[in-house]
C-alpha cells in the first residue's frame, strides 16, 4: 500500500515517530502530507524535536543560557547573569515551543548527537571488544548531561565570571549551587559521568603530560616536544582545569579538527590571556552539592557514586571497573560485569606495586 493512500490520522500518527529531519522531508513529498504537517504543526514539531534531541526541558534552559537580556536599563554583569539563571530555575516543566526557538534548540541538539555518536568510544575506551552503539534511553542521557554541562559552562565558564578568577562554589546561595540543585540525582550521576569521560579525553588525548605520552601512549623521549605539554606538577593541572572550562562544542572541535600540540596550543591561545588563569568549577560544585544535599549513591560514598570527583589513575587502564555504583549512563553488560570482577581479582595481589600518580588540583 502507497503511504499516498493512507488517512490523514494514520500519517500524523507516522509523524509522530519521525524525527525533525524526516517530518520536513516527508512534509515536502506530496501536498497531502504537507497539509497533515500544517494540521497539526506544533505538536508534530515539538514530539519530532523530543524525538530528535529530547529531553526538551534540560534544551531549552540550555538556549535560555545564552539569550540576552532583554531589560533596556543598563545592568552590571552580575545581576544580569542572576536574572538569567532565575528565568531557567522559574521555567516550567513543559515550556512552550515556538518557531524560532526550535530553530535554536536545533543548532545545540546537533552538537549534543555528536557526543552520542563519540561516546561509546569514550565509554568502552579500554574495553572496546565491548562498544556498541548506544540505545534509545542511552542517547537521551547522554543529551541530558551534555545540555546541563553546556547551560553550566555558558554563565559560569564565560569570559565576564572567569576573569575574576571566582572562588569554588561553598555556600547554599551560590549561584552555581542553586543551578546545581535543579538537576534530579540521577542527572548528577549521569553529568558526572560526562565530566569524567571530558576529564580522560584532555589527559589523554588531546593534552597529554609528559608521563601519560611515554607510559599511556608508549612514545620515546624525543616525542615529548611535539606531543606533550609538560611535567605532571601544578602548572600542567592548573592548566588541565582550565581546560574544563569549554563548552561541549568546543571539546567536539579540538577531537575533530585538531591533530597537532600547535593546532590545540593557537586554539587555546584564542579564548584569551585570562583563559589559562582561571579554573573550571564544575566538578567542585557536583561534589559540594553530593555532599550537602545527599544525594542518593545507595551503599557507596560519594567518591564512587560520582567518578569526576576523584580519578584513580593507578587504575587507569580499567575501563568499566571503574564504575562501582549502580548509576550511569549506559549499562554493563553481564560480559563486563563478568570481566571487572576477573580483573579485580587479578589486580588486588598487584595493587600495592602500581605507582601513584599525582593527584590532580580541584
Amino acid at each position: 500500500m502507497s503511504i499516498n493512500s493512507l488517512s490523514t490520522e494514520l500519517l500524523q500518527k507516522i509523524y509522530e515517530y519521525t524525527n525533525i529531519q524526516d517530518a520536513l522531508h516527508l512534509a515536502q513529498t506530496s501536498k497531502k502530507h504537507y497539509r497533515t504537517l500544517l494540521g497539526r504543526r506544533m505538536p508534530i514539531l515539538e514530539q519530532a524535536m523530543h524525538n530528535s534531541y529530547g529531553p526538551l526541558p534540560e534544551l531549552v534552559k540550555l538556549v535560555l543560557s545564552k539569550e540576552p537580556e532583554k531589560s533596556r536599563r543598563p545592568m552590571g554583569t552580575e545581576f544580569r547573569r542572576t536574572n538569567m539563571v532565575e528565568r531557567i530555575l522559574e521555567m516550567e516543566d513543559k515550556p512552550k515551543l515556538t518557531l524560532e526557538l526550535m530553530k535554536k534548540m536545533v543548532e545545540y541538539g546537533k552538537v549534543a548527537e555528536k557526543w552520542v555518536e563519540l561516546y561509546p568510544r569514550l565509554r568502552w575506551r579500554f574495553g572496546s571488544h565491548h562498544r556498541r552503539l548506544l540505545r534509545s534511553h542511552e542517547k537521551l542521557r547522554v543529551h541530558r548531561a551534555v545540555y546541563n554541562y553546556w547551560t553550566y559552562t555558558n554563565l559560569f565558564h564565560d569570559q565576564a565570571y572567569t576573569e575574576f578568577d571566582p572562588d569554588f562554589p561553598s555556600r547554599p546561595d551560590d549561584l552555581r549551587m542553586r543551578l546545581v540543585r535543579t538537576f534530579s540525582d540521577n542527572a548528577v550521576h549521569d553529568l558526572s559521568e560526562l565530566v569524567y569521560h571530558i576529564k580522560l579525553a584532555v589527559e589523554l588525548d588531546l593534552f597529554p603530560s609528559n608521563r601519560t605520552v611515554q607510559d599511556y601512549h608508549g612514545m620515546p623521549l624525543r616525542s615529548l616536544d611535539k606531543l606533550a605539554w609538560g611535567e605532571e606538577g601544578p602548572r600542567y593541572w592548573r592548566l588541565f582545569n582550565s581546560i574544563l572550562k569549554l563548552s561541549p562544542a568546543s571539546f567536539i572541535h579540538l577531537i575533530e579538527h585538531t591533530n597537532t600540540k600547535s593546532e590545540r596550543a593557537e586554539f587555546i591561545a584564542a579564548q584569551g590571556e585570562q583563559f589559562r588563569h582561571t579554573q573550571a568549577t564544575l566538578n567542585e560544585c557536583l561534589f559540594q552539592h553530593a555532599n550537602s544535599a545527599h544525594i542518593n549513591c545507595g551503599l557507596y560514598s560519594v567518591e564512587q557514586c560520582l567518578p569526576s570527583v576523584h580519578i584513580d589513575r593507578r587504575t587507569l587502564q580499567e575501563d568499566v571497573a571503574r564504575w562501582t555504583c549502580a548509576w550511569g549512563i549506559v549499562e554493563r553488560s553481564e560480559d563486563e560485569d563478568r570481566e571487572i570482577g576477573k580483573r579485580r581479582k587479578e589486580k588486588s595481589g598487584l595493587h600495592h606495586l602500581d605507582t601513584p600518580r599525582a593527584p590532580e588540583e580541584l
